[in-house]
């Protein structure tokens, strides 16, 4: 017989956590040359114009602002309401990159 490990983290902390570290992972993107060493490492992409960079940047601010897509982080939340181990920053970091793609996407086409 297994049992299922309960986390300690009510879903709403849970959430709060995964929306302060989005909220900060975009804020490093937007500070200093964040950006576009990002765009660099994770897309191959040397430069955006300075047009598309600033929609780029707008949108990622309105990221940050947003709530929670639930649906995207919902096996996140259920992870973390199964392990003892969270918050996992790696794990959480994969999904903000995720979500960030979808918005980055759009100016790299």
């Amino acid at each position: 017989m297994t049992s299922q490990v309960e986390s300690a983290w009510s879903t709403d902390r849970i959430i709060e956590d995964i929306y302060g570290k989005r909220t900060t992972f975009i804020q490093e993107l937007l500070q200093h040359n964040g950006l576009a060493a990002y765009l660099e490492e994770q897309f191959d992409t040397v430069a955006l114009s300075v047009i598309k960079t600033e929609f780029l940047k707008r949108d990622l601010k309105q990221l940050a602002d947003s709530t929670l897509d639930l649906v995207h982080y919902s096996m996140l939340i259920r992870k973390a309401k199964e392990t003892d181990n969270w918050p996992d920053v790696l794990t959480i970091e994969e999904f903000v990159r995720a979500e960030i793609r979808t918005v980055v996407v759009r100016y790299i086409s």
